[in-house]
């Protein structure tokens, strides 16, 4: 009877010691433990998407609620297999590293916010070293251009310089740019190395409003990290200017003191600012010993030309009595009327 009561007894030490840890357990709060708090993925291609697993178990007694999981960067993508992880149990943790545009060693950090009320939030860092891949880089002289004042009609240029500080071809692939603005290269274009390429932006203003302008032109290359480049091009557009002469310069001054025998001789520009052709029909002086040596000149739209006036000296001497004189170079421009009936 002794031993069975003896064994009665260490029963119930047992069962109430069993309650007892079962008790204390299930009143313990939620606690996460991480298989890993650092994984180095070490040395990878640009080209590799890496993948490793974490183990997230509940060493505590209540419920683990994950909140919510967060990397320090886009690079790092995280799918958590669940949220809710009883006392005990685990849950699996992917994440998959995306090295596109690093180069070296890289660190990253993931966050996992929990209910766990000793460590709200736990660390996990991840490391890795980017292999170098050759590839190209795109650098551009300038991303602002701003044409000024121009009449409407005119074409205004501007060259872009695009340079190839890379060791992999670059290649321009693509343009983006309004139809009133146009390039002078052939898509696609391809820089090598160490190479430049003039890119030469045409602006024509002919069917465009007058005042204000403000554009953009999109360049798309192979640069991973500068895919997309932006070139903001502003100006104002004034009215059609009419066509106008401008002749320099606009007097001249002739001596008859010097020793030398040989004629004096002048040069004159004149030049078409104008949209139209312009014809000045006849050169002629106030005076014989002033000869033009050209009787006439036809100036296309914003094109110069130059004549000459000869002072005759030996003439000149003859006809002028008193010490000085003024004479006049007459040019006749021939002005267009329609006559419709």
């Amino acid at each position: 009877m002794l031993i069975i009561g003896l064994i009665a007894v260490i029963i119930a030490l047992c069962f109430i010691i069993i309650s007892n840890n079962v008790k204390n357990n299930a009143l313990q709060p939620p606690q996460l433990m991480i298989s890993e708090e650092e994984w180095d993925f070490g040395k990878i291609k640009p080209t590799e998407k890496p993948i490793h697993i974490f183990t997230i178990k509940n060493n505590g007694g209540e419920e683990l609620i994950i909140g919510r999981v967060r990397a320090s960067c886009g690079c790092t993508a995280t799918v958590l297999e669940s949220k809710n992880i009883l006392s005990g149990e685990t849950t699996e943790l992917k994440v998959t590293f995306n090295p596109k545009g690093y180069e070296g060693k890289v660190k990253k950090n993931i966050y996992i916010d929990s209910n766990d009320l000793n460590v709200p939030s736990t660390k996990i860092n991840i490391l890795a070293e980017v292999e170098h891949m050759p590839s190209p880089k795109a650098e551009f002289s300038l991303d602002y251009w701003d044409f000024g004042l121009i009449s409407q009609g005119d074409s205004p240029s501007f060259i872009l310089l695009v340079s190839n500080t890379g060791d992999d071809d670059l290649i321009i692939n693509k343009i983006n740019l309004p139809e009133y603005i146009h390039h002078d290269i052939k898509i696609s274009l391809n820089i090598p190395p160490g190479e430049k390429s003039e890119v030469v932006l045409t602006y024509n203003s002919s069917k465009q409003k007058m005042g204000s302008m403000r554009e953009s032109v999109r360049i798309y290359c192979n640069d991973s990290k500068k895919a997309t480049f932006s070139l903001r091009i502003e100006g104002y557009i004034k009215e059609k200017s009419i066509p106008t002469v401008s002749i320099s310069p606009i007097s001249s001054d002739f001596s008859l003191t010097n020793n030398s025998e040989s004629d004096a001789i002048e040069k004159f520009t004149i030049e078409n600012l104008g949209e139209k052709p312009v014809e000045i029909v006849s050169i002629k002086t106030s005076a014989d010993y002033l000869a033009p040596l050209r009787s006439k000149l036809n100036l296309k739209s914003k094109e110069k030309q130059n004549f000459q006036v000869v002072l005759l000296k030996e003439m000149a001497n003859e006809e002028i009595k008193e010490n000085n004189t003024e004479e006049y170079i007459c040019l006749t421009i021939a002005l267009p009327v329609k006559i419709s009936k």
